[in-house]
């Protein structure tokens, strides 16, 4: 069981069940509230975060920044976070797609489509799907697959997929969080491996998203080394609340494929 604070998850309990049921009872009486892109989803999950305040890769805090309207800026005193090489987007924090929206946009019309006009503006691949397609507006908004993370990381992660490297080369200060850009792959750290291949199985079986090549049996072993937690399954329940669907995966109801 990964160490949680009493705090944290009492925070994790009553802020984020308040906002979600909020928005779940809004979006009933009106289609307006239903999160139907990436937008409102990260609207909804800034509200959350707001009171929980951690990030998912590093573990550092973080609160709204009061001169950079809408963002959250990191501190970065409270994990050991370094810049690598940008330090102006280590600042703040991103909302990361942990199946990235390459891997369910890339094989769509509207991201390979050569003439993408919209209101007079020509657009491509993810800003083409964003733009005129609704069905990719839904998966790239689902609470389940977005995480709150660190600018740079979220950049430097790009669209790799996760494995293991060896050694532990640290190219972020004390987060646990490696990138081999030679071999494409990122490494999270072991306390967060098991919810990031109960994402990739929901997210396969939810939108028959393939699984990387050759991860299926690492992903496997994640999720027995690294089972839910409490906070993984509070939010997994919380989610639902809004979305309609939960991930079978956190509580066992489907096994890993």
């Amino acid at each position: 069981m990964k160490r949680i604070s009493i705090l944290f998850l009492l925070i994790l309990v009553f802020g984020f069940g308040y906002v979600l049921f909020s928005e779940s009872n809004e979006a009933e009486t009106s289609s307006k509230n239903r999160i139907t892109d990436f937008q409102k989803a990260k609207r909804v999950l800034k509200r959350f975060y707001k009171q929980v305040g951690k990030d998912f890769y590093c573990g550092c805090r973080f609160e709204k920044d009061e001169e950079e309207l809408g963002r959250f800026k990191i501190d970065h005193s409270s994990c050991g976070l370094e810049a690598r090489k940008d330090g102006k987007r280590q600042t703040w924090i991103e909302w990361e797609h942990i199946v990235p929206a390459h891997s369910f946009g890339k094989n769509r019309e509207c991201w390979t489509k050569p003439n993408c006009e919209v209101n007079g503006k020509l657009w491509k691949g993810r800003k083409c799907c964003t733009a005129t397609d609704p069905e990719f507006n839904l998966i790239e908004a689902d609470l389940h697959n977005i995480v709150p993370v660190p600018g740079e990381i979220n950049a430097d992660r790009g669209i790799f997929p996760f494995g293991e490297i060896e050694g532990e080369v640290r190219l972020y200060g004390d987060c646990d969080f490696e990138v081999n850009f030679q071999k494409s792959i990122a490494e999270p750290k072991p306390e967060i491996r098991g919810d990031i291949a109960r994402i990739y199985f929901y997210m396969e079986w939810r939108y028959q998203i393939p699984i990387p090549d050759g991860k299926r049996e690492l992903y496997q072993s994640w999720h027995k080394l690294d089972p839910p937690d409490t906070f993984e399954i509070r939010k997994n329940e919380l989610v639902e609340r809004i979305q309609k669907v939960k991930n079978p995966f956190v509580e066992g109801e489907i096994p890993v494929p």
